[in-house]
């Protein structure tokens, strides 16, 4: 009971040592992968014989009993998958959806809000920056003019280049920028002895041998299929329909859902632009009122400090 119990285990050692181990060396370590092979095979072996003897041994009930409940699953899933089931609720709930989810008086009014709220943000800031440009170029040559007016010679002199795209460049020329499963450990086997044991037995280990052994079993059962041939086709057909139905209302549910949301987003989206583009237009004159009168006062300020240095 030992022994089998340890195939099911993988020690610490044994596991991290497995990338780096070279079983397939046609020597001793290579035996140890045979062993793991063999244990593995006799284990298959022993439990498709205790499954089929299993399956020999049931009665009709027995299989009277396992038709009702594989006929049902499998008319079931069928039914489910039927034409008439879930792709059919699935297209008449979306549509459903659809249609709500549009007329929802919320989508709309969301929406605008929402656009109102960013295109007048976004048109007050674009705004803003241009005319505040404009506005400091303006009052740069005001401000430079009158500071030189207070110098004893302003004959000869002249603004230098004010405008913010000729400062950045400037600036941007000074600083340069824009430049670039397995068994447990055996204590009288090493590491390396373990880890090919542990590959041999789990590339041939089949869990399903008793499930293949019991239905081979069942297969060879006169009594176990009478029952099983008498009350599947009934099942199949009361699962079938029960699946028509499941499979429909389940369909019909999840179609509504992304129909809804589909339907919500068309009316939001248009309800948005039309507002966003509106509150922009506004915006951007707001901004460029404020920003013109902004850019102005700095420019003029710069230029009449510059304009007063009389050199």
């Amino acid at each position: 009971m030992r022994f089998v119990l340890m195939v099911w285990l993988c020690s610490f050692a044994a596991c991290a040592e497995a990338p780096h181990v070279d079983c397939a060396d046609d020597g001793p370590l290579q035996g140890f992968v045979n062993d793991g092979d063999r244990v593995a095979r006799e284990q298959n072996t022993a439990d498709f014989d205790r499954g089929r003897l299993e399956g020999l041994a049931q009665t009709r009930a027995d299989g009277e009993r396992d038709g009702d409940r594989s006929g049902y699953a499998d008319g079931h899933g069928a039914g489910y998958l039927d034409a008439a089931g879930y792709s059919a609720g699935y297209a008449e709930g979306a549509d459903t959806g659809h249609g709500d989810g549009s007329s929802d008086p919320a989508a709309c009014a969301t929406g605008a809000g929402n656009g109102n709220a960013e295109g007048a943000q976004a048109g007050y800031a674009a705004g803003f920056a241009a005319a505040s440009s404009d506005g400091y170029d303006d009052g740069y040559d005001a401000g430079f003019s009158d500071g030189d007016a207070t110098c004893p010679d302003t004959a000869a002199r002249t603004a230098p280049a004010t405008g913010v795209t000729d400062r950045l460049a400037a600036a941007t020329a000074q600083s340069g920028a824009g430049d670039a499963p397995k068994p447990a450990a055996d204590p009288e086997r090493s590491p390396e002895e373990q880890v090919c044991y542990s590959r041999g037995y789990s590339r041939t280990r089949d869990a399903s041998s008793h499930d293949r052994g019991l239905a081979d079993g069942q297969r060879a059962n006169p009594p176990y299929l009478a029952g099983h041939n008498a009350t599947y086709p009934a099942a199949y057909d009361r699962g079938h329909s029960d699946g028509i139905t499941d499979g429909f209302n389940a369909g019909y549910a999840d179609g509504y859902s992304s129909g809804y949301v589909d339907g919500y987003q068309v009316s939001y989206d248009g309800c948005y632009s039309g507002a966003y583009t509106d509150s922009y237009d506004a915006g951007y004159t707001d901004g460029g009122n404020a920003g013109y009168g902004s850019g102005y006062s700095d420019g003029y300020a710069s230029g009449y400090d510059d304009g007063d240095d009389c050199m």
